[in-house]
């Protein structure tokens, strides 16, 4: 008989990555799995020292993989100042002044005040005022939840130089009060005018973050992700060395990949000479173990911030937002970067900067042939047209599933006609789509669940939407299509794997509380992560299993 499981997890039910199966049970030999099937069969591969888990009726899933998240910056920040679980204006005051009094107390006069998750549902535009209330001498500067708006005190408008003079950036906006000073509130392009004055994170900092972030998503069942930014990108480091230095010394336990950044802004001319770096980057991460062959773009904004750019104009305004690489430029990116193998990964969320993406993906297959998976990320909105060439071309849709919800934002700059389109995830399924998932945290919940329940329900009991009329239920996905995109669909596109529990691939798995098959739709952000499992070793446990007659502690 061939050597015992290190690894029986019993009493649940197996979703493979694709379909929810008759199988019960899954034993696991090293980083493999090595059966699936019911709980006796698997019990036979117990040896003396194999430990036995029972799932207590919880579904046993691949590990979740995160397709778009900043997992670094995410963990940078919750070791510094995390504002996201503020609830009241007076909890995300008390949580600053709490960090400003622990610089204070450091000796540390001059150091920076940073972080970020603040709520524009809380604070609509708050003012430098109420940081100078709290930290008048120390430069403070934190991100909104959204992390495309800073929120700046007096000290650091006046390191960057900014005043009532400074000039509107592009793609931005540095806003003003009655009297003409700046609020201290700054957007998009506005952030870029303060940021490089930040000092950077160093190595180790985002090393830690690096660390601290891994297990935050071990703690909610993912065991894989794609970060989607390596390079500098607002001020903030390339976070590179840290994924290099955590691999190197084997605390990076996850299976991660990488995105080279396209820097907003770059022309055509540009392109040869940032092809030909990429190559020499991917080469250089390949050989230390991170896979970074995909290349991420920003190719427009955000339409709350009235940055998406629209192909008809905003309500409130009449222009229809800006790009942030010109439709030239993207054609030459696709097509050079498709012809090297590399994939791209683009940021579009307003109808003409999905069209501008999907075209110049286009001409690369026209001029290439088949090549890399490209994706598409966000997508808030998309022209009918547009959604039914996404199969065709074969880009995958990389989907934010949490934010498929009514927003009153959204509808305030785009009206109720446009938002009411929002997300169309049927469309891109029904065009013959691939489908991905990923959190953009730390822009949004990491939550695997939380945005599977709104994939599935159009809605969420939470958030600034709660109580409003779900978003098009017709564009739903069903709980099997949302369990398999943030598994399969992921791990295929950004980890080269089947994201799948099947006998052979390697045993990264996650037990639920319980099964979400056996409880009503509109309860499943009520499921977690009971049980996370990476490379076949226990990571990460909720709570103390049930036992089982053949379990072990």
């Amino acid at each position: 008989m061939s050597a015992p499981a290190d690894l029986c997890i019993v009493s649940g039910r197996v979703f493979d990555g694709r379909v929810r199966t008759v199988h019960t049970a899954v034993a696991v030999r090293k980083d493999r799995i090595l059966a699936v099937g019911d709980d006796a069969s698997v019990l036979a591969h117990r040896g003396p020292d194999t430990r036995v888990v029972d799932a207590g009726g919880g579904a046993i899933l691949p590990g979740f993989v995160d397709a778009h998240a900043h997992a670094v910056f995410a963990g940078v920040e919750r070791l510094s100042l995390d504002l996201t679980p503020a609830t009241t204006v007076e909890q995300t005051l008390d949580l600053i002044a709490r960090a400003a009094a622990r610089l204070d107390e450091a000796a540390t006069p001059d150091a920076w005040l940073v972080g970020g998750g603040w709520s524009h549902e809380l604070l609509p535009h708050p003012t430098r005022q109420m940081l100078d209330a709290i930290a008048p001498d120390r430069p403070v500067a934190l991100s909104d939840a959204g992390h495309h708006t800073l929120w700046a005190n007096t000290r650091a408008l006046e390191i960057a130089g900014i005043d009532r003079d400074t000039p509107q950036p592009a793609n931005g906006h540095v806003y003003h009060d009655e009297q003409g000073e700046p609020t201290g509130y700054l957007n998009e392009g506005g952030v870029e005018l303060l940021a490089p004055s930040i000092p950077a994170a160093t190595v180790a900092e985002m090393t830690a973050g690096l660390l601290e972030a891994q297990a935050y998503l071990w703690s909610l069942g993912v065991t894989g992700w794609h970060e989607a930014i390596l390079g500098e990108f607002n001020g903030k480091a390339d976070c590179t060395p840290a994924y290099l230095a955590a691999t190197a010394d084997g605390t990076l336990r996850s299976r991660v990949s990488g995105a080279l950044w396209i820097p907003p802004g770059t022309t055509a001319a540009d392109v040869p000479a940032l092809v030909e770096r990429f190559e020499r980057l991917r080469a250089e991460n390949e050989a230390a173990g991170l896979p970074s062959a995909t290349c991420k773009a920003m190719v427009d904004g955000v339409p709350q911030g009235e940055t998406a750019a629209l192909l008809d104009p905003y309500c409130s305004h009449p222009h229809s937002g800006e790009l942030h690489i010109d439709a030239e430029t993207m054609r030459e990116l696709a097509i050079r970067l498709d012809a090297r193998g590399f994939a791209l990964h683009l940021h579009v969320m307003g109808d003409r900067g999905t069209r501008i993406a999907l075209d110049a993906i286009e001409a690369a297959r026209r001029a290439n042939g088949p090549g890399p998976r490209h994706h598409l990320a966000h997508l808030s909105m998309i022209d009918p047209d547009d959604s039914r060439r996404f199969g065709a071309l074969g880009v995958t849709a990389n989907i934010q599933g949490l934010w498929a919800t009514t927003d009153p934002s959204m509808i305030a700059v785009v009206g109720e006609a446009r938002s009411a389109r929002s997300y169309p995830f049927r469309e891109l399924i029904e065009s013959g789509a691939d489908i991905a998932m990923g959190s953009d945290w730390p822009v949004s919940l990491a939550d695997p669940w939380q945005a599977i329940h709104v994939a599935v329900n159009r809605a969420h009991p939470f958030g600034p939407g709660a109580g409003l009329p779900p978003l098009d239920p017709s564009q739903a996905l069903t709980l099997a299509e949302g369990l398999a995109a943030y598994t399969s669909g992921s791990a295929s596109l950004v980890l080269g794997s089947a994201g799948r529990v099947r006998v052979g691939e390697r045993a990264d798995l996650v037990v639920s509380t319980e099964d979400p098959f056996e409880i009503p739709p509109d309860q499943l952000f009520r499921v977690a992560a009971a049980i996370t499992v990476v490379g076949g070793d226990v990571v990460h446990e909720r709570i103390a299993p049930a036992p089982h007659p053949q379990a072990t502690v």
